[in-house]
């Protein structure tokens, strides 16, 4: 079979060459028109001076087709706007020479920004460690999301440039042009791999000359071991890029089995060289576990939701949720109060960026690690339990609660947890003492159930509270107006009270959030609706510095896990934490400043 496909593969190769489409697969015509589609796209999502604009870049081929693009066809802008590029100290050697050649070219300063306190690798390792050594969410953030960080609040940015594309997969294949909540703009989302090449060659676009190097092996060197020296391969230049070699050129005569080349570039000890029917991504992060660099999913700047993208996964069209709900056939599964309340997080983004119930390699990754796959801080899992065995992969699940159709999920597995370790991890203890340990051993079903959600109705409940989406609870907020917030789950008393007068008086120019949560918390706690009463109360008495929100979120009473679950929610300026909040029944805890803020806005 891996002979059969290999020989396809130089047939297929064949083929697009005599026909003169190995670069491209669209005409000029084709590539013509996503010129003009960029034009548009600039105009309607770009200022005309390019004033607060910041370009991300690499210097990857993507991101230099943007910077030419934009200094071919919009100088003002390409003049004001500014080109973020970080140096990790972990970059290619030809990347380095092709970040001073585009200076050169396009006569535009590319400031380096470095890991905090760093010039040199050795900097790196003293301060921060081996990249080799060290976990690779830490390597990350120094290396590129702090540096990155840095750089976007020194160049102002209102507006982000990114040269991802959909045809690049994994989270990116629904990545709109402009992603409003996050203010970035994707010019390129719709090109394809072979149109930036065309571009490439047509414009005389500068390129890493690392695309020169191809691997010529025959036999199949696995992915995970391409990095390592003394390989089963020969490494080739000819002087020019892969793509503009022929068949013979590329394979040999005789041909050899396989030729590996590199389609991108991150960091040395992360980027291989791919076949060349894959995608460029195939050949980035292959020993670990993430798909996406932490500069798109971990970054904060101002604004921005956790994970990078504040998620609505609420279907619009009523003829396409008649259809989702025809799918599931029998298979309902019907929601109790904490579950109904993860849906409708879920569905409105309040668990941005899950877009369903984790599944078990992002459980294990959370419980073990306080992080999903792609590295993003989480500090409770979001599952579904049940005790039904019969589903299974590629069933779709209807969810109801109290009989209304609420969401459908696409079960992606059915898995056993682990709910020792789930119980020692998030709750630091085993004892059915705590409440969420017993109702993790006692009221939980046997096995989880993991998958996309589609998001049908907002659960309605009884208790008549009009609950705020983050989409909403952001446009409530003042603009140029800084957000103290404040989150509970009991009554406001009056030290309460006193406290955030004091903190509003601390903080300039500032207004009051009061978010509490008012879903199911522990036994003894007192009733939800009951504890709203008391808010709506007081929201009477206090004056238009007050903003009130409340949350449909099911408290899990994790000690220092829900200080991180809970904080990465909201953004702020400032937050108070109601100290009983974060209680793990054994003790008071420190700190409510990790996880809050990010989903609903606050700065």
């Amino acid at each position: 079979h891996i002979k059969l496909l290999s020989k396809l593969r130089r047939s297929t190769l064949s083929k697009l060459k005599k026909n003169r489409t190995f670069i491209a697969s669209s005409s000029t015509r084709g590539l013509d028109s996503k010129i003009e589609e960029f034009h548009e796209d600039v105009k309607k999502h770009l200022p005309a001076d390019g004033k607060d604009v910041v370009l991300a870049s690499a210097f990857i081929v993507s991101d230099n087709v943007i910077t030419d693009l934009t200094h071919r066809h919009f100088p003002n802008i390409f003049k004001g706007f500014n080109i973020l590029a970080v140096d990790t100290l972990h970059l290619f050697p030809e990347t380095l020479e092709l970040w001073s050649e585009m200076e050169k070219k396009y006569k535009k300063e590319i400031p380096r920004f470095y890991p905090l306190n760093c010039k040199t690798r050795d900097d790196f390792i003293r301060l921060y460690g081996n990249a080799e050594e060290i976990p690779h969410a830490d390597f990350d953030y120094h290396s590129k999301v702090e540096p990155f960080e840095r750089g976007l609040k020194s160049f102002n940015k209102k507006i982000l440039i990114t040269g991802r594309r959909i045809d690049q997969g994994n989270a990116r294949i629904n990545l709109p042009v402009w992603e409003e909540d996050k203010k970035t703009f994707n010019p390129l989302s719709n090109w394809t791999w072979n149109d930036v090449l065309q571009y490439v060659d047509k414009y005389n676009v500068p390129y890493n000359k690392a695309h020169h190097y191809f691997f010529r092996s025959n036999e199949d060197v696995k992915a995970t071991i391409r990095h390592l020296p003394d390989l089963s391969w020969k490494k080739m230049d000819l002087g020019k890029p892969y793509w503009q070699l022929t068949e013979t050129e590329l394979y040999g005569n005789p041909p050899s089995k396989n030729v590996y080349v590199f389609k991108s570039f991150g960091d040395t000890h992360t980027s291989v060289p791919v076949l060349p029917h894959e995608s460029e991504r195939a050949g980035r992060f292959v020993r670990l576990v993430n798909t996406e660099c932490g500069i798109h999913t971990r970054a904060n700047h101002t604004g921005a939701p956790h994970g990078g993208v504040l998620v609505d996964l609420l279907v619009k069209d009523e003829e396409k949720k008649l259809d989702l709900i025809k799918s599931c056939k029998n298979n309902v599964i019907e929601l109790n109060e904490r579950q109904a309340c993860d849906v409708e997080l879920l569905i409105n983004g309040g668990f941005s960026p899950l877009t369903g119930f984790l599944n078990s390699k992002d459980y294990k990754s959370v419980v073990k690690d306080m992080r999903l796959l792609e590295q993003q801080i989480w500090g409770v899992p979001i599952t579904l339990d049940t005790e039904d065995k019969s589903f299974s992969k590629g069933d779709n699940v209807l969810l109801t609660y109290k009989g209304q159709k609420v969401a459908v999920l696409h079960v992606e597995e059915r898995y056993l947890p682990d709910k020792y370790e789930e119980a020692l991890n998030i709750f630091g203890t085993v004892s059915l003492d705590h409440p969420g340990v017993k109702d993790l051993f006692c009221t939980r079903g046997k096995y989880y159930l993991g998958g996309k959600i589609s998001g049908l109705d907002i659960p309605k409940r009884v208790d008549g509270i009009e609950y705020k989406s983050p989409r909403e609870v952001r446009k409530l907020l003042p603009a140029k107006k800084a957000v103290v917030a404040f989150q509970c789950r009991n009554p406001i008393h009056r030290a309460h009270y006193e406290l955030l007068l004091l903190a509003q008086r601390s903080v300039p120019n500032s207004v009051i959030l009061v978010h509490p949560t008012c879903g199911p918390t522990q036994p003894g706690d007192i009733d939800g609706l009951l504890r709203h009463k008391t808010y709506v109360k007081l929201e009477k008495e206090t004056d238009s510095s007050f903003l009130w929100a409340y949350l449909p979120y099911s408290m899990v009473m994790a000690g220092p896990r829900y200080v991180v679950h809970t904080r990465k929610k909201n953004v702020v300026n400032s937050f108070l934490k109601g100290s009983n909040s974060t209680h793990d029944c054994s003790k008071e805890l420190w700190s409510y400043s990790f996880h809050y803020r990010k989903r609903y806005g606050w700065n």
